[in-house]
């Protein structure tokens, strides 16, 4: 979206435009819009200065990264900008409305704040209930404890001999 400053009347411009992500630079593997980026923007002198105010709409299709069902969210992010006027007669704020964007992509991607994830051992998605597993027999590796208390527990025990003595 490109602004040119000298066209720019004394009751402001609206500018309105709708971008693909392929154009926008914003194709990522875990992130997927899908529909376009809806651009407005509400251009206005203000002194030397042209004040900008942009709107950004979208939805984007993410997977969780705990239980990795596939879910959607909005995407909305209002910026205000003031340039000032100088020798530029154009303003392109397409690098501004990407790295804005980019800025706004969350940093875990979960369906829910509280997601439960999926069973290690048997992989079910305990969002949708409780598995078969046996309770407190799970591990964040997938090992069962038991099996794992076992192992250490003999050479745990012999040490703790050896520290009684």
């Amino acid at each position: 979206m490109k602004i040119n400053l000298k066209e720019i009347p004394k009751d402001g411009l609206f500018l309105e435009e709708e971008k693909t992500e392929t154009f926008l630079d914003l194709e990522h593997n875990d992130i997927i819009f899908s529909r376009p980026v809806q651009i407005k923007a509400d251009v206005n002198h203000e002194h030397n200065n042209i004040k900008i105010h942009i709107v950004i709409r979208s939805r984007i299709q993410l997977q969780c990264s705990r239980c990795l069902k596939d879910y959607e969210q909005d995407l909305k992010k209002e910026i205000d900008l003031i340039k000032s006027i100088g020798e530029e007669t154009v303003i392109d704020l397409t690098q501004i409305v990407r790295e804005e964007i980019i800025l706004d992509y969350p940093v875990k991607l979960l369906c829910k704040e509280d997601c439960n994830g999926l069973c290690s051992l048997c992989g079910k998605n305990l969002n949708e209930g409780a598995c078969d597993c046996k309770e407190g027999k799970k591990s964040f590796r997938g090992i069962s404890v038991e099996k794992s208390n076992e192992e250490v527990g003999n050479h745990g025990a012999s040490k703790k001999k050896a520290f009684d003595n």
